[in-house]
């Protein structure tokens, strides 16, 4: 199987993940930002994540991905439903998270940005929500205000569940994995400690690295 993605992709990561749960072999294929003709010939439009499956049909969407792979074999991790204070968590933190990320992620080594075109389609694309990246870099103090009493809400989150993976990981982990590129953004212990053992469990690397 091959999975066409972006690297900084949260939506991307949440296929990466099953993979890695699953200890499923798959063939990594990052894209160009640039590069529309590829899955616009897959699925008739540029989106990621797409998994090639070994019968050579494209699936698209990056949770009907976990699905199908979830259910190639056991222990199964994406049953069940997310639950309400986690995807009220999400809403709440979407549009700020998106704010905080995507001016840093130009300005990494993201093999999706990594030629002048696709750099170009990238900030091309971008601006069209966003306008202008160096205006919107210089909101962060704003934005991580904005962002604290959501971070506080997840960590009490966390403080109780149990450490079993299931379906509300493939959407805080994406999310906190994105925020790792924040270099001013500092991570409560419980928080950091999930997000490193997620990280080890599913094999998608965090962002601390290039935090900018």
């Amino acid at each position: 199987m091959k999975l066409y993605i972006y690297d900084h992709c949260p939506f991307c990561v949440r296929a990466r993940m099953i993979f890695g749960l699953k200890k499923i072999a798959v063939e990594e294929i990052v894209l160009l930002d640039s590069d529309i003709d590829t899955p616009t010939r897959m699925i008739g439009r540029k989106m990621l994540p797409i998994l090639q499956k070994e019968d050579g049909n494209y699936l698209p969407e990056s949770m009907d991905i976990v699905h199908y792979i979830d259910k190639l074999n056991e222990p199964r991790y994406a049953g069940g439903e997310v639950s309400a204070e986690i995807d009220a968590w999400f809403k709440a933190v979407s549009k700020t998270v998106s704010k905080l990320v995507t001016p840093r992620f130009v300005e990494t080594d993201f093999p999706e940005v990594s030629t002048a075109e696709a750099k170009k389609a990238y900030l091309t694309r971008v601006a069209k929500s966003y306008g202008d990246l160096t205006v919107l870099y210089k909101e962060t103090h704003t934005l991580l205000i904005e962002l604290e009493p959501q971070m506080q809400l997840l960590d009490i989150w966390l403080e109780n569940r149990n450490d079993n993976f299931d379906l509300n990981d493939f959407i805080i982990f994406p999310i906190l994995r994105s925020l790792s590129i924040v270099d001013e953004l500092s991570f409560s212990t419980n928080v950091n400690n999930y997000m490193v053992r997620v990280a080890k469990a599913t094999g998608v690397n965090l962002l601390f690295e290039q935090a900018k």
